[in-house]
């Protein structure tokens, strides 16, 4: 946008600077093709040179003012450009510190409940190992139990044929 902008300047003033050559030529020509006196023509041309002078200044001066005026715009659109910047910037680091702040929090949850499910089970486990030692608690299952009591209603059988697949 701004290198079109920059186009359309050069293009204005090679249309101002071909003006006025073109100008200056047909004037010149005019008045040495022109049937005046020598003193009559050299006037004519001191005229038109004052003239077309300033002219050109009006040119240059507004050629400098449209340019001031881009200068001045982009100016203008860099600072709009930088608070934008900086506003997203400063909306986005909150953000982030927010999103921070949230996130270590989750974490002191999670470690908190971990800690307390670590703590569940190491009580869990000194429970059962407290019944594996105590003499008072027994230590067959129910199923070993029913087991041992079964072999001891078959007390005809002994290890070597309860054993023996061959002797039923």
């Amino acid at each position: 946008m701004l290198m079109q902008k920059l186009e359309k300047v050069y293009e204005v003033k090679g249309f101002v600077l071909g003006t006025f050559v073109g100008a200056a030529v047909a004037g010149l020509t005019a008045l040495l093709l022109a049937p005046k006196s020598g003193k009559e023509v050299r006037g004519d041309i001191k005229d038109r040179t004052v003239k077309t002078k300033d002219q050109a200044k009006d040119y240059v001066n507004k050629a400098k003012d449209k340019g001031m005026e881009l200068k001045d715009s982009v100016s203008r659109k860099t600072e709009d450009y930088k608070k934008d910047a900086s506003a997203s910037y400063e909306q986005l680091s909150g953000q982030a510190e927010e999103n921070m702040e949230k996130a270590g929090e989750n974490l002191d949850k999670i470690k908190k409940e971990a800690k307390e499910t670590a703590e569940k089970v190491k009580g869990k486990m000194n429970k059962e190992e407290t019944k594996k030692n105590d003499p008072t608690v027994p230590q067959t299952t129910s199923r070993a139990v029913s087991a041992e009591s079964q072999l001891d209603s078959e007390d005809d059988k002994t290890d070597a044929t309860y054993f023996n697949p061959d002797n039923k």
